[in-house]
């Protein structure tokens, strides 16, 4: 297969692996490149940017509370 990198999709696997790659976030964060490059996505751009933008907020109160608790940080 000669496909470029940014021409691969997820419609390309197996059903159950197109499942399994919809809870990875990073897929909606490259579907959401790709949809503002060549207007092609495997979800939609509004989904691609909830998703990325709920991830990032999910991280920051990760990091928020590690430093607010202290957790695992050396004295």
């Amino acid at each position: 297969m000669s496909m470029r990198d940014s021409e691969r999709s997820a419609r390309i696997l197996p059903p159950v692996w197109q499942t399994i790659t919809l809870f990875n976030p990073v897929v909606y964060l490259i579907s959401g490149f790709r949809w503002s490059f060549y207007e092609i996505a495997d979800v939609t751009a509004g989904v691609s940017l909830a998703v990325t933008i709920l991830f990032l907020v999910a991280c920051l109160t990760a990091v928020w509370w590690i430093f607010r608790t202290g957790y695992r940080l050396k004295s």
